[in-house]
Order: structure tokens, then sequence, then C-alpha cells
């Protein structure tokens, strides 16, 4: 097992700074073939995302970064925001939705919810067909996106394709086998920070399905 340094959870500023400063020191990602550009949802409040446009996408993923809630942001996410794009050939609109405990729930939810409107009706201009828009994410943003994907039921819009869900959070007592084991073969975001390896296997297989729920 690699040796993942525990988040300090009861000190925010300071678990957002190491898991900055971890995630600085992942390989830095091929952006060759990739428009990224920094857009603001118009929303109350304004949400910051990051566009990621590969040539020749066919779909979307609003894409939701991971970090117990607390932590994350559209500069950490940034290696696998662009590698997942350039994986899947497909737009990535990642979110900098707002995060705990300073923006206690539903803050971030109304943040990725508002984010999946904006992409939808924005399909056009980014180059997404409006029949392939997914959610996806990685940990709390995964289920975060499995949130959204509700809300949109309920909500009837925007329509959503398919969910790309990497170790969701679906639980908050975090006390199922699944929450409390690894299977063999796989893999934690964790593990993808500090090893090459395992990034660029995580990043193949998530890209590999997200190609095939797109094009498909």
């Amino acid at each position: 097992m690699l040796d993942v340094p525990r988040a300090e959870l009861n000190d925010p500023i300071t678990a957002r700074k190491k898991v900055a400063e971890l995630s600085a020191t992942a390989p830095s990602a091929d952006i060759q073939g990739l428009e990224i550009e920094d857009c603001t949802v118009s929303a109350n409040p304004k949400v910051p995302v990051r566009i990621y446009r590969p040539h020749g996408a066919q779909g979307g993923i609003v894409w939701l970064h991971g970090g117990g809630f607390i932590m994350g942001g559209l500069d950490v996410e940034h290696p696998w925001a662009a590698r997942i794009a350039h994986a899947s050939k497909t737009v990535v609109v990642s979110v900098g939705y707002r995060l705990a405990p300073e923006h206690r729930f539903p803050a971030a939810l109304d943040d990725a919810y508002a984010a999946t409107m904006w992409t939808a009706e924005h399909a056009a201009e980014l180059g997404i067909d409006p029949q392939h828009i997914a959610l996806g994410g990685d940990a709390a943003g995964a289920g975060l996106a499995a949130a959204v994907a509700l809300r949109a039921r309920d909500q009837r819009r925007p329509a959503i394709s398919s969910q790309l869900l990497n170790q969701p959070e679906l639980d908050d007592r975090q006390e199922t086998w699944s929450a409390m084991h690894q299977w063999r073969g796989t893999f934690h975001r964790s593990h993808a920070v500090l090893s090459a390896d395992a990034s660029q296997r995580q990043i193949a297989e998530l890209g590999a399905v997200l190609h095939h729920a797109i094009a498909g």
C-alpha cells in the first residue's frame, strides 16, 4: 500500500494546503490538443468552471472533484480533468463548487446543479451533443454527481445521458463493505496522486468507460 498522508479534517485550511501540495507533486498533464478556458456560471452565487475541449469531442461531462467536500478545487483537479478529456475525447466541464464547512449543504449541490444546467444550455457553443451530457466525479464529487442526477430527474431537466462515478460517497455512515475494503486490482484516487503508473491506469480505465458511454 502507498503511504498516503491522512487529512486533518478538523482543520480544513491546513487540509486544503496539504492536498494542494500533494497534487502539485503529480506528473504534469499533457495539454497539447486541448482548448482550456476558465468561465463563470451566472448563478447566485456565481460558480467557476474550467472547460477542457479535445479535438473531435463528441459529448461532454460535468466533472466534480473529490476532497471530502472540504478540499480540492479547479487547480488541484486540473491534471486529472485534462487527462480525462484526452483519454475520453470528451469535453470536460470541471466545477469549482463551494466547500464545507464555510458553505453548508446544499451549497455544493446547488453549485453542481447550476453548472450542469449551464452546460446543457450552452452545449452548442461548448461543442457538446446535448443528448450526450454525462455527470461524473471522484469520491465526494462522485456523490455530488449522483445527487445532481437525482435533482435533474426530479426537476425534469437537464437530460443526463450517463454517470461516471469513481469511489462515490453515497452513504455518510461509511460503514458498508465497499467503504471499508479495497478490491484486488483497484486503487483509490490517493494512489493515483502518488503513483504515475496508478494515475495512468486509472485515467485510461475511466476514459475508456466514458468514451464508450458517450459514443454509444
